[in-house]
Parts: structure tokens; sequence; C-alpha cells
């Protein structure tokens, strides 16, 4: 009989176990490494030895409540945290084995192979006293105080424990780990470095090693919802997916990938095959020291592939909960829909979207739109159809005609629906800047959205550029390094810092970034683009038409044109080449829309002031978002003094001055 409970026997029947190393003695309270006592907190002790002695079923948390904390009434998070302590001492000895794998909507199930070993009767040790930490899970998340009503109580905080037992999609049970592992991640950082202000964390893409056929859109979608998760802590900065996709090329070791982006830590996890059943496994690695913070580890079986879509926020909440005001607790339990279908088109947009060409947003606005339609009060869902419109019209895919309308409908009705969604912000200031030319609704909406989510160096990234563009070099450069200190690898953040050097007269500074930017990602055109100007403004003009030559074709995505160009201007037939190129770009405009600035550009490069006009007007006309760069290209300087240049160059000024 087992000595857990204190019966108060003179003799009892040891019970000895062995697992991984660790030796278990039940009776005696004592737990042992190769011969070494491992200390443990009475309730962790108890959980374990409750988990090795049923380790032949699963668990049931209201049964380990029931065993361990008896007639005592606490929350779910004593749990929680009992169980990340107990992983975290194992995996300390053991960092390579599972020993307690979590079964969503049933329990625990210890999972480490164990031998029970027969013992004779004995006297109970009084080892224990001496071995066991006089501090409990109970006074540790219970008993926080409420600092003046500043930090919430989890008693009062959290619901009473209750499960819905539903059936969904792999990718719904995917979502509840989200919550899981931000509570990790969370506990961690709130809980255990006090001494640091902020933590830096990325989180790996999502790797699918089920034989599952996941699709990458949906994984990389999961990974990027962890990443906006967390990111909603306070203390954390979380690098974003396209910076940790880069900064993963190429490289395997996470720790490798780790000192890259410059993060203290890093969450690694895996979809993956078990006896029949799916399995997610996850960990925090510290990348300083290349020790293991945490590890869990989940088991789904086909049948059972939908965990309750309250308990994410329940889970997120709780690593955190004695470390966060009641509004920021509101914000982090917030659901963006109860649709579990309509997350996952919405996922699967977001990766798309996050592609930035022509085939991305085509299926990210059929992903969003199906959120919306599944969820009609899906405000991310109507923002993602926003930035989708944007980005057509930004990049040149589509008219402001046929994007702009669309963007701002979707714009406004998010921000109906969530009036505090930072990212709606963004897009509507970027539309007042690109479309509207608008400075006074930019700069307040870029205001609200940074204030809305300071973390996030996308509307930092977007507001730093255009206070640039509009001669505004000193402040825009506070947005863009405040943007750098968040996702310091990001190509187009250092680019737009160039670019912002570039403006201020700093050639030298601009081109090294630039140089750098290009030796890391090759097949990036802007950083060509940039370069291209600089050079133009150093009188190198062979330079500059070759890095010109080299962005194009990156657009362009062949060099075919470009080739033929370069043929003419190696032959000393240059003009000829600019109207061939000129000529080339007029046909296709003729068939298919993309920026007229880019015809009035060629026409700049032969300095043929007639083309150059015409097309500037036709620019001007359908409201062309790259037309306001004109105001610092030198290669139109030839042009000053002609009255119609000079006419559009100050009503673009007035349009975006302070």
């Amino acid at each position: 009989m087992s000595n857990l409970e204190g019966n108060g026997k003179s003799l009892t029947q040891r019970e000895l176990y062995t697992f991984s190393g660790f030796s278990l003695d039940v009776s005696s309270g004592l737990l042992t490494h190769s011969g070494a006592v491992v200390r443990l907190a009475p309730r962790v002790y108890q959980v374990l030895a409750y988990l090795v002695t049923n380790r032949e079923r699963i668990v049931s948390k209201d049964e380990i409540f029931s065993a361990v904390w008896q007639d005592t009434f606490v929350e779910d998070n004593a749990l929680s945290y009992t169980i990340s302590q107990l992983r975290k001492t194992l995996a300390a000895y053991e960092p390579d084995t599972v020993f307690v794998e979590t079964v969503p909507r049933r329990g625990f199930r210890f999972v480490a192979e164990v031998k029970e070993i027969e013992t004779a009767l004995s006297p109970p040790s009084q080892f224990a006293e001496v071995v066991l930490e006089r501090r409990t899970v109970s006074e540790e998340w219970i008993e926080e105080s409420d600092d003046a009503g500043a930090m919430i109580d989890p008693g009062r905080a959290l619901p009473a424990r209750t499960y819905h037992p539903l059936r969904k999609p792999l990718g719904v049970t995917l979502l509840f780990l989200l919550g899981v592992f931000v509570a990790g991640a969370g506990w961690y950082f709130t809980r255990q470095q006090p001494a640091k202000d902020q933590r830096t964390i990325a989180v790996m893409p999502l790797k699918d090693l089920s034989g599952a056929n996941v699709d990458n859109s949906l994984t990389l979608g999961l990974t990027d919802a962890l990443i906006r998760q967390l990111g909603r802590a306070d203390g954390l900065v979380v690098r974003p997916l396209g910076s940790t996709l880069t900064a993963a090329e190429g490289e395997s070791d996470s720790f490798a990938i780790g000192r890259k982006l410059e993060v203290d830590a890093i969450v690694d996890w895996k979809l993956q095959p078990s006896d029949g059943e799916n399995r997610i496994s996850a960990q925090l690695l510290n990348v300083a020291d290349g020790k293991q913070l945490w590890e869990q580890s989940f088991v789904f079986s086909g049948n059972d592939l939908f965990s309750i879509q309250d308990s994410v926020a329940d889970l997120t909440a709780r690593a955190l909960v004695a470390h966060v005001s009641e509004e920021q607790f509101a914000r982090l339990h917030e659901k963006m829909t109860a649709n579990s279908e309509a997350y996952q088109a919405y996922l699967r947009g977001r990766y798309h979207w996050s592609r930035r060409n022509l085939d991305g947003f085509q299926k990210a606005l059929a992903y969003f739109e199906q959120a919306v339609s599944l969820d009609p009060r899906f405000a991310e869902a109507h923002a993602g159809i926003a930035d989708v419109h944007l980005g057509l019209y930004d990049y040149g895919y589509k008219p402001a005609t046929r994007s702009v309308p669309e963007a701002r409908a979707a714009v406004e009705r998010a921000l109906a629906l969530k009036p505090m969604l930072s990212e709606a912000f963004s897009a509507r200031a970027s539309i007042a800047f690109l479309h509207d030319r608008d400075w006074a609704a930019t700069e307040a909406d870029f205001l609200r959205a940074i204030e809305l989510s300071p973390r996030d160096a996308t509307p930092r990234l977007r507001f730093g550029w255009m206070l640039s563009v509009a001669g505004r070099t000193e402040e825009g450069l506070v947005q863009l390094r405040k943007a750098e200190e968040l996702d310091p690898t990001s190509r187009i953040g250092q680019t737009n810092i160039a670019y912002n050097r570039m403006l201020s007269g700093d050639l030298q500074q601009a081109e090294s970034v630039l140089l750098n930017v290009i030796r890391t990602a090759p097949d990036f055109s802007l950083p060509h683009w940039y370069l291209g100007t600089i050079y133009f403004l150093r009188n190198d003009v062979e330079a500059s038409m070759n890095e010109y030559f080299t962005a194009f074709a990156i657009d362009e995505g062949n060099s075919e044109l470009v080739d033929a160009v370069r043929a003419k201007f190696d032959s000393g037939q240059r003009d000829a080449g600019l109207r061939e190129w000129r000529e080339a770009l007029e046909s296709r405009y003729a068939e298919k829309y993309f920026p007229p600035s880019n015809i009035a550009l060629v026409a700049a490069f032969a300095k043929d002031q007639e083309n150059t006009m015409k097309w500037l007007r036709a620019s001007l006309k359908v409201r062309d978002p790259w037309l306001l760069q004109i105001l610092h290209d030198p290669e139109y300087r030839f042009l000053a003094g002609d009255q119609e240049f000079d006419a559009l160059i100050n009503e673009l000024r007035s349009g975006i001055s302070k």
C-alpha cells in the first residue's frame, strides 16, 4: 500500500519503480537519479507518484485533483504549473526522454518505460522530510496579492473547470496547442527572468513529420498565429515569421538560427506520428547556453481532433495571470472568432498574403473571403481582405480603381467590428498616404496603430518609410530604428533604413546596408533599385544601370527583355536600347496594368522629356502608388524648371506635407 497519504502504519510494502535512470520509492517519498537525490516540491512529487502508479491508463485532471489536492479547492492553473515543474525537473536529467504526455480533453499519461521492483516489507523512511522542499504550488499560484486591483487573482479571473467534448479537424486541435505553448513561453519569461525588462523569442516553423499531409499554409499559418499570440504578452518581443524563415534558409541548427535572430530563446515544435496517433512535441530552448527550458508533448487521435476553443485563452492567461492587468488579461483572452473553420481559413490566408506576390494575394483573398463567409463578424479576416487589396495596389498588380475602394470598405468593416484593431489602422494609414495623399490622416492612423500594438514592427516600418518620403527623415529614422529593435534581421526594415540614410545624404552608410541586404537576400529587388539611385547620385551611370537591370529582371522573373537592352548598351547603342525598353513596356501596358511610373523612369534614363512627362501624367491620373518617390529620385532632375513638372512636384508635396 502506498504511503502517499501518510497512513500511519509501522510497516509498509515498498513500492519501488525505475524509469530512464530514475528510481522512485513511493513508500519513502524518495526520487533519485543514478543514486543522486532529486529534489521535488511535495505536490510535484505526489503527482509524479500518482502518474507512475497509474501508468497503464490516462489519468483525468479531476482524478489528480481528488488524489493530490483532495478537498482543497484549486483552479486548473495549479495542476498545469505542477505538471510543467515535473517535466522541467525530469528533463534536466534526461532531456531526450518524454515522460508525461498531455491527452487533450482527457488528461495525462506517464509514457516512459517503467519497471516495478519487488521489495520486502520495511519501515517507512523519514528521508522524505529532508528531500522535499517545503513549498506548495497552490500557495505560489493562488495566494498572489491583488496590488490595488492592478493584478488579477487567479481565483476570480479564471472560470471553473469545464470541458466540452467536440470533434473537429486537425487544424483546430493544433489551435488548442498554441495556447499551451504560449503558456510555457510566457511562464518562463515572466516568472523566471525578472532581471530583464524584455525577453526576445523566435518561433520555429511547425515541422510536419506526421505523414498526415498537413499543408504548408496551415503549419506556417499556425506558426504565425503563435507568434502573434505571444506578441500580446507584455515583456516579450517576438520575431516575425518572415524573418525567422529567412534566418532558417540553409540552416538546420535551431541555436544558430536563434543567434542570427538575436533572441534569448526559441520555441521548437513538431507534428509527428506516435503509434497510430498524432503527437505535437514542443520545447523552449535557451540560445545562450543550449539548455532546454521546458518541454511538452500532446497526443491526439484522428477521432479526437478538436479541443475547446475557449481553452486557448485560458491556458495562455494562466501562464501570465500573476503579471497582467485586467486590461491586458482581456486582450490575451480575446478570441478572433469562435468558428474553427473560419480561423483555419484565416491562417491560410495570412500565410499566402505573406508571400507578397500575385499568386499569394489571390489565394489569400479566397481564404479571407471564405473566413468572413463562415463568420461575417470576423474583424481580422476583414482586415486581411483590406491588406490583400492594398497589396495588389501597392505592388502594382491592380490599378487604384479596382483595389482601393475594396480595401477601404474592408478596413471600415473591420473597425466597425473591432474599433481597437491595430492592423486595420495600419492599412487605412497606408491608403491615406499612397492613394489619398492625406498626411494628417496618415499620421493619426499610424500613431494609433503603434499605440495599439507597440511591439509590432510592421506599422513602424511603414510609418518610418512614409515619414522619410515626406522629408521628415529624422523622425522616420526613429520609427525605423524602433522597428529594427523588434525585428533586427528584416530585409525590408534594413532596406528602408538605407533609403532613409540615402535621403539624408549619407550615401556611404546607405550603400553598406544595401550591399549587406543583397548578400543575404540576392533575389530581393528593392535594394538593387535603391543602390542604382545611389550610383546615379555619384554619376556612376554604368554601375547605376547595372543595378536597375538587375532589379527589373528580378521583378520580371526573367531577364529576356533586360538582356536585349544590355546587348544594345554593350554595342554602343544606349539610346536605341532605352527606346526599345520603353516601347516594350508601352505595348505591355496597353494589354495589362502595371504602375506607369516604370515607363516614366525608363524614359527619364534617356532624358526623353516628352515621354517622361507623358507617363508621369498617366501615373498621376491612376494614382500610381510609386509616384511619390519622384520627389527624391535624381533621375528626374533634368526636368527641373519645366512648368508642368514643377506643378506636379508641388501637388505631391502639398498632399504629404505636415
